[in-house]
């Protein structure tokens, strides 16, 4: 669990067994002198829709784009080089290359759609794949 993390203490809402926030908080926290916590006015009446949840199924990340433009036709090359340091910034596009941040699962479509839509039917390769908590 990150330092700090917030944590909800609606032990009756609907998603409270598979939300991460709701899980830490069971814990002991004999250690900490202070813990974050979510203010509970801001979701009262919650059904299944909050947005605090924080899903306890760990999540397929990426790491390393240094190779996905390897077998991409050089006419379209630049294109999509631009494209996806567009889509993700120019920061997280260098903390991504230098695998310093992982590739999430929406990012991972996102950039799937940006080659599928520049006519790449290839599924996109990254150098690795790792199943992680998604705090």
């Amino acid at each position: 669990m990150p330092e700090n993390y917030v944590v909800c203490f609606r032990n009756e809402c609907p998603m409270a067994k598979t939300c991460l926030r709701n899980i830490v908080s069971q814990e002991p926290r004999k250690k900490l002198s202070s813990i974050s916590v979510i203010n509970p006015y801001l979701v009262k009446d919650v059904t299944d829709r909050c947005e605090f949840y924080r899903s306890n199924v760990p999540v397929k990340v990426a790491y390393g784009i240094g190779h996905i433009f390897d077998y991409v036709p050089s006419i379209k090359h630049d294109m999509l080089y631009h494209s996806v340091k567009y889509y993700l910034g120019k920061h997280t596009y260098y903390n991504i290359l230098h695998k310093e941040r992982p590739i999430m699962p929406e990012e991972q479509e996102a950039i799937q759609r940006i080659f599928t839509n520049a006519g790449i039917q290839d599924p996109v390769k990254y150098e690795e794949y790792k199943e992680i908590i998604n705090w």
